[in-house]
């Protein structure tokens, strides 16, 4: 199974998104033709977009989260 990083969701999440927004603005304009599932799929991929956007910034408050914990163990800080 395919890993990706946090940058790698986010880089994903951005470019569906994206996909998302210009697709109903090129129907809009009329430079493609509009059907149910050009329409769908535009739907479905800026939501996929959405939430591995949402993922990715889960995914780096954790790395960030971890990385603290590591820090303050090092130095014998703990929180209680």
């Amino acid at each position: 199974m395919l890993r990706l990083s946090a940058k790698q969701y986010l880089i994903y999440g951005f470019l569906m998104v994206l996909f998302g927004f210009i697709m109903p603005w090129l129907f809009i304009l009329r430079i493609v033709q509009i059907n149910f599932f050009l329409a769908f799929l535009s739907y479905a991929v800026s939501l996929a977009g959405l939430l591995f956007g949402i993922i990715g910034i889960a995914m780096i408050g954790l790395e960030r989260r971890h990385k603290d914990r590591r820090a303050r163990e090092e130095y014998g800080e703990y929180d209680e």
